[in-house]
């Protein structure tokens, strides 16, 4: 089964280096721009400007869904572990 991730639905993704946490301090998160407030709530501070990024969200959904291993982890969590990258997509 090939799985399929729709774009309008991503939130955020992480890119940091796999193996270690994912608080920020070895990657970076990227929120989609139509999920800014909802993301905010949920994160329970605002997103700035420079976290906002639609291309690199893009970037990386097609990263994992071109990895060949991603792992839907929970309904809203999709993960893939390329070289030594780690990739989130939260829908």
């Amino acid at each position: 089964m090939t799985l399929t991730i729709d774009i309008e639905k991503v939130k955020s993704v992480y890119s940091g280096i796999n193996g270690k946490c994912c608080c920020g301090c070895s990657g970076k998160y990227s929120y989609a721009s139509a999920h800014r407030e909802a993301a905010g709530k949920k994160r329970g501070y605002p997103i700035d400007d420079e976290d906002i990024n639609d291309r690199t969200v893009k970037l990386i959904v097609g990263k994992v869904l071109k990895s060949g291993v991603a792992e839907q982890e929970r309904d809203n969590l999709i993960s893939a572990v390329v070289g030594k990258r780690l990739y989130l997509v939260r829908l």
